[in-house]
This record gives C-alpha cells, structure tokens and sequence, in this order.
C-alpha cells in the first residue's frame, strides 16, 4: 500500500513537471512572437510616418478644409510647419500655449510653439 502511495506520487510530480515544462516552452514560444510582432508593428509605423513626410498637403484654396491635411499633423510640429499645412487659421489665442482656431471647430493647440494636440474640422 506504501509502495502504491509512493509510486502514484512520483508519477504525479512527474506529470507536473511535465507540465510545468510544456508551459515553460509555451511562454517563451509567446514571448517570441510578441517579440516579432512589435518588430514588425514598429517598422509598419516608420513607413506610415516616413509616407506622410513626402506627400504634399493640399493646398487647393483653403487647405485647413482637407482632412487629409490635417491627418499629416503630428505632435511636436512648428507652427511653420502647420501654418505651411493648414494654412492662416481664422483665429489666434494665447501666449507660450496657444490655440489656432480654424471654421468648424478646427482647433491646434500649441505649447511653446509645438503641436500639442489638434480636433480637425466638423
């Protein structure tokens, strides 16, 4: 009966080491393709942000009315680059932060003379 006892706790430890094994491999297996994803994530972005670089923003007439350009902003920009972008805004407030107003609710906000945040157009 101690023997039986014995041998059905060997082959138990045995069988959650196992186990704890094959979950050991599956984490690191997890751990690798999360690995590759980001990888593959990050150079996915630097070829969208890279691609907004070389278009030209639309500057047919009122260029603040393309919502294309206003999805070529980016935070940290100068407000020459969004003045080269969107154009002259209607409106100007503040000091060290700023907020161009543009028609229907255009909004960048600036601190010390870098995009901060922006609400394109309605």
């Amino acid at each position: 009966m101690i023997k039986a006892i014995i041998v059905s706790a060997f082959l138990s430890l045995g069988l959650a080491s196992s186990s704890h094994a094959q979950d050991g491999d599956r984490i690191t297996q997890l751990e690798k393709e999360v690995q590759e994803l980001k990888l593959r994530l990050s150079k996915l972005e630097s070829l969208v942000g890279n691609q907004s670089k070389f278009q030209e923003p639309v500057t047919s007439g009122e260029p603040w009315k393309a919502i294309a350009n206003w999805r070529k902003l980016t935070v940290g920009m100068s407000t020459s680059d969004v003045r080269t972008i969107l154009g002259e805004p209607q409106r100007i407030d503040g000091g060290a932060f700023q907020a161009w107003s543009y028609e229907n609710h255009g909004i960048v906000s600036f601190a010390e003379g870098k995009v901060r945040s922006w609400n394109e157009p309605r």
